[in-house]
């Protein structure tokens, strides 16, 4: 089967690489040159424009990095995949996006007669390499199974959320999970330790508490020990923080947590951690104690 994929940054690139090993002949193609040469090396072609690369394809996977990025591949004009696939053909969309996009763009797949899912993915770096993503998905299930063989290579399990918009909507919701509880744990390990206790301690103590999530016991231990392996960025949150808030505007929905979660990470972003892993807004708060 002939799979596109458009996106070859540092999620992107390891999602192509699970379709390649998987056999499938692959098409991929990203905006700058240079991020498809393992994959070429192991068996991919490079296409030119997203257009091309999805010209013949049965399904065509997008993983880029915000709405203007997905409104580029798969609508220009001149160089839009959507142009070039067949009525038997699928879209993938996995990046988070907007919801407001979202559904504009499954609205453009519907004119082209293409079939869209909203397929955004749970997991970082580590799950992508290896094809163990969770893969939440809006959109027709006879899409999802159309969809199946790209689906499987790239993740442990695909979920139908329910209609297209419904896979974004609960994207953000796991995002806006995982930001809260970071922002909290880091702003609250930095009290322990500017009380002049022991926050390392503190935080062992939590993990044997209910309140500790596998997600807070495996992040609030990179926290503490501090990593230089980017596996999901402080601005990538704050990108995925700002959504949450849009998307609440636009539904007249209040969303202090979100906010307060968005304050903490601005306040990383503002300490130069910006590029940095998620993990290390400790670093901004520390900074803050120690400073003052």
């Amino acid at each position: 089967m002939k799979i596109a994929f458009l996106g070859l940054g540092a999620m992107g690139s390891r999602m192509a690489m699970t379709i390649v090993k998987a056999g499938h002949e692959v098409a991929v193609w990203n905006r700058t040159p240079g991020k498809a040469d393992a994959l070429t090396g192991a068996g991919a072609s490079e296409a030119q424009s997203p257009r091309e690369a999805a010209d013949g394809a049965s399904i065509v996977v997008s993983m880029v990095m915000d709405d203007a990025a997905s409104r580029s591949v798969w609508t220009d004009e001149s160089t839009g995949a959507l142009s070039a696939m067949r009525g038997d053909a699928v879209a993938v969309e996995c990046s988070t996006i907007s919801p407001g996009w979202c559904l504009e763009l499954a609205r453009h797949a519907t004119e082209a007669g293409v079939p869209f899912l909203d397929a955004p993915v749970a997991g970082t770096l580590p799950p992508a390499e290896s094809g163990e993503l969770v893969i939440i998905a809006g959109g027709d299930q006879i899409a999802i199974e159309r969809a199946e063989p790209a689906l499987a290579a790239m993740g442990k399990a695909t979920y139908r959320a329910g209609p297209n918009g419904a896979g974004i909507a609960t994207k953000l919701l796991v995002n806006g999970m995982l930001a809260a509880q970071e922002a909290a744990l880091a702003e609250l390990l930095a009290m322990v330790r500017a009380m002049g206790h022991d926050h390392r301690r503190a935080f062992e103590i939590l993990c044997e508490t209910p309140v500790a999530s596998p997600m807070l016991k495996t992040y609030g231990r990179m926290m503490i020990e501090g990593t230089d392996t980017v596996m999901f960025p402080v601005d990538g949150i704050l990108k995925d923080l700002g959504i949450i808030t849009q998307a609440a505007e636009s539904v007249r929905q209040d969303v202090p947590v979100t906010q307060g979660a968005t304050a903490g990470f601005k306040l990383a972003h503002g300490a130069g951690l910006g590029q940095r892993n998620q993990t290390e807004i400790l670093r901004a708060y520390e900074g803050k104690s120690s400073s003052q």
